[in-house]
């Protein structure tokens, strides 16, 4: 056998099929749920104004345009196009009985196993910090206050768009929420449905003339430590970089 089909992903895409003519099995025993959302009940939180929906962007030209821009300008956004990103990436749109919140973007089980942070370094009226977004209400709830340029940046393996960012979007994997219903197939999941999430801020990006970039290559405890979750049932899993475009 070839070595790289010994390695972890070989091995854990061959683990985690199903098949027609056996039931998928393991010996995880009940996996507890963490709850749909998580909220910081202690920390100031910062209201985000209603998007506008009335804008018309065409579709196929910001298809056209997407591309990753690592060179974002000084300036700062406004609360309002902040609002507008967050909508794009996690707005409620529809309620569908009990915990439900549908999404502007798809999620396995509309469970949404993951949590969104951001770094704010240059939002007019937003001092610079780490901040939660807490879907539920739409606002954002101030984690830690400060500038964090170096640490971000040393953290995502010295890559310089996140200090040139006005915001950074940082999303933790919140492992059980869905492997209580998806066992280990959950890492399945988890990845497609940010990847779907981070789609939507990049033609949202498009659509409101700024440049965008997303990151998988992090030091994960370096990201884990900034945010203080655990690593392990809540753990970073992916970045993108949102900033004005240079003239």
């Amino acid at each position: 056998m070839a070595n790289y089909k010994k390695g972890l992903a070989f091995g854990y895409m061959q683990g985690t099929k199903y098949h027609r003519d056996r039931p998928m099995s393991d010996n995880l025993g009940a996996i507890p749920s963490p709850g749909p959302f998580k909220h910081y009940p202690d920390s100031e939180r910062i209201p985000l104004p209603q998007p506008d929906l009335s804008q018309s962007i065409n579709l196929w030209d910001c298809l056209a345009k997407r591309r990753s821009e690592r060179n974002t300008a000084p300036d700062p956004l406004s609360l309002e196009e902040l609002a507008q990103l967050m909508w794009a990436a996690q707005g409620v749109t529809a309620r569908a009985g009990g915990a439900f919140l549908l999404r502007t973007a798809p999620s396995a089980g509309a469970l949404y196993p993951f949590e969104t942070y951001l770094y704010i370094d240059k939002v007019e009226d937003v001092p610079k910090g780490i901040y939660h977004f807490n879907v539920q209400d739409f606002v954002l709830e101030r984690l830690k206050e400060g500038d964090f340029n170096r640490a971000f940046t040393a953290a995502a393996l010295g890559q310089p768009m996140l200090s040139r960012a006005a915001v950074v979007i940082i999303w933790t994997a919140m492992m059980l929420r869905c492997m209580t219903k998806y066992r280990d197939r959950a890492m399945r999941y988890i990845p497609m449905d940010l990847g779907h999430v981070c789609q939507n801020i990049q033609l949202a990006a498009v659509g409101m003339g700024m440049g965008s970039c997303p990151i998988a290559a992090f030091y994960d405890d370096d990201f884990n430590e900034l945010l203080a979750v655990d690593g392990e049932e809540e753990t970073v899993i992916y970045l993108i970089t949102v900033g004005k475009l240079n003239p």
